[in-house]
């Protein structure tokens, strides 16, 4: 007869660890731990080293989609988030917000979602031209590229009368263009917490650029905190400090 520990033990034993893992969905290791960490793949902790483990059921649930998420192509470093989630870069250098922008763009336009670039004019016209060196393709009124408004009230309204068209829409804004606007730390904090109650709706996908040469740690704790998840160093995870989490 099989006892309680002989039991656990097998249970243990028929547990994937990251590289069988990898293999049994056909994906890099790296994919699966940035899957983990963002929460989107189900696996267990164990041990004092707390090694990720892996049973096959889950594996399985999450390659049919039966956990019930609907997860969307963020177009870069093989990252994926929920649909309706609100996402928050953290940037070293333009370079990197420029390629993040330009592949998140591109997966937008390829699954035919209209798509909303908000940035300085100057990163607008580099982001036009990486598009055109790639061959995206874009369909009439599907990109929509703009240097942002003067007021939070008047960006809210554009806001609201571009996402509420029709069909699968996803919003890229570089911070970088409320710094030519002169804007303070509450006119941005107002925004984001508009952004945040628009993107919560099926088909959508918010994506907030925040350099960390040019915000102080105050903007960045306030992205922190009304942002879902954050995007930092090749990797999305979730934020420690949203605001919605922090709630009784």
């Amino acid at each position: 007869m099989i006892n309680k520990t002989e039991m656990t033990m097998q249970k243990i034993q028929q547990l994937m660890n990251v590289r069988e893992a990898a293999e049994y969905l056909h994906v890099s290791e790296m994919s699966i731990r940035r899957w983990t960490n963002s929460g989107i793949l189900k696996c267990y902790r164990l041990g004092g080293k707390r090694e990720r483990r892996f049973h096959m059921a889950d594996l399985d649930d999450f390659i049919m989609g039966s956990s019930g998420l609907n997860m969307r192509s963020l177009g870069f470093w093989d990252l994926r988030a929920q649909d309706g989630a609100h996402l928050t870069h953290f940037y070293s250098g333009k370079k990197e917000a420029l390629e993040v922008s330009t592949a998140y763009v591109a997966e937008g336009l390829k699954r035919g979602e209209r798509v909303l670039a908000v940035m300085p004019p100057e990163r607008s016209e580099e982001l036009r031209a990486n598009l055109k060196h790639q061959g995206s393709r874009v369909e009439r009124g599907q990109l929509f590229l703009s240097e942002g408004k003067d007021s939070p009230e008047k960006m809210i309204r554009y806001l609201a009368s571009v996402v509420e068209e029709p069909g699968p829409f996803r919003l890229v804004g570089d911070g970088a263009w409320t710094l030519r606007k002169n804007w303070n730390l509450e006119a941005i904090k107002t925004l984001e917490e508009a952004g945040e109650s628009m993107d919560s709706k099926a088909g959508r996908l918010f994506l907030c650029q925040y350099s960390l040469e040019d915000f102080s740690g105050a903007h960045i704790m306030m992205a922190a905190e009304l942002h879902s998840h954050v995007i930092y160093k090749g990797g999305l995870v979730k934020s420690l400090y949203y605001r919605q989490d922090q709630e009784p």
